[in-house]
């Protein structure tokens, strides 16, 4: 999802900690989506809607790596073709997007691909700027959707305290296409959670800078700082301030700014992570960079196998063989077709 399209062998002098870090990005995903469906399975892989589990941190990296890509796309688009005409193409990449997720998602529009999408149609005007630029217009829409959040009937329509109906639903709703259904499902922010899952893509835009000086002291300063900036901001806004606010909502259902900035801190650390043991290391994690090529396609692969799992092994079972053994099987699908793409030098992505 990060990539530019082509059917060619992987580029030279790769950086083996962005290749291994997309590919953790996507066995989370699997981990997390498989497991999820599973009543029976440990609460960490589960969604939380009151504190971040380990399943809420993989959305938040899948929006962080693609960021990265981005980055990437614009600059070479650019030196090659113009800003302008760079721009073009990657506003063609994220609204086919959002037309794969409309075609995906049906009664829960807002998960992964949709938020990567609407979050990469704000990116690509900023992606261009100076990273101060880039964070700052990303911290503003944080701002911007935390005020609708706590000052209007939006928070509550997220956190299940509103329900809208004809007579209560905002004017907006009412006035643009298929307006009522955009509002039928409250996760992940709903209609305009993308304002916040920004904040990580464009996160992700800043750790490009910093991983392509290749300087090792760059680049751990550089990731410790942001990490521990948006981390400790993150987690001031969650708590209580006396006379002034009482704590807000901590989790990806609601992605107000403490999740927001919490989740872009943990990005930062986890890529720092990747880079001393990939790096420095020269430790490779087995399947995680094959994994990571063809991230769109496992995604939708994925996504269709698990639309179809219950059929085969129901959501309310206890059979703990039964699904670990589904498991193997849904990995080894997906491994394997990601293996093949690979060993065929084709990678698909937008």
């Amino acid at each position: 999802m990060s990539s530019d399209v082509h059917s060619n062998a992987a580029p030279k002098a790769r950086i083996a900690s962005m290749d291994q870090i997309r590919g953790y990005a996507i066995l989370g995903m699997l981990l997390v989506d498989y497991f999820e469906a599973f009543k029976v399975i440990t609460e960490q892989l589960h969604h939380h809607r009151d504190y971040m589990t380990y399943a809420d941190t993989i959305a938040p990296l899948f929006l962080f790596v693609v960021g990265m890509g981005l980055r990437l796309s614009m600059k070479r688009r650019a030196e090659h073709d113009g800003v302008a005409s760079a721009r073009r193409e990657l506003l063609k990449r994220y609204v086919t997007l959002v037309l794969i997720a409309f075609l995906l998602y049906t009664g829960y529009l807002w998960d992964a691909l949709m938020n990567i999408g609407l979050a990469g149609l704000l990116a690509i005007w900023i992606v261009d700027r100076k990273p101060g630029v880039r964070i700052t217009a990303a911290l503003l829409f944080v701002v911007a959707y935390q005020a609708i959040f706590s000052m209007t009937s939006y928070g509550g329509w997220l956190l299940g305290t509103v329900k809208y109906t004809e007579a209560t639903m905002p004017l907006i709703w009412k006035l643009i296409p298929i307006g009522p259904e955009l509002v039928d499902c409250n996760i992940n922010g709903g209609p305009i959670g993308h304002w916040s899952w920004l904040l990580m893509l464009i996160s992700g835009t800043v750790a490009y800078d910093i991983m392509a000086t290749r300087d090792t002291r760059k680049i751990i300063l550089g990731c410790v700082v942001w990490g521990l900036v948006l981390s400790a901001a993150g987690w001031a806004l969650h708590c209580p301030w006396p006379g002034v606010k009482e704590a807000w909502p901590f989790s990806k259902y609601y992605m107000t700014a403490p999740y927001a900035l919490w989740a872009s801190g943990l990005c930062f650390f986890t890529m720092l992570a990747f880079y001393v043991v990939c790096d420095l290391l020269k430790v490779r994690i087995p399947h995680l960079t094959v994994l990571g090529m063809n991230p769109l396609v496992i995604y939708i692969l994925q996504w269709c196998l698990m639309e179809s799992s219950h059929r085969f092994i129901p959501m309310d079972t206890t059979n703990w063989f039964g699904i670990l053994g589904g498991f193997l099987v849904f990995y080894v699908i997906c491994y394997g077709t990601a293996y093949t793409l690979y060993k065929k030098n084709i990678f698909v992505k937008l």
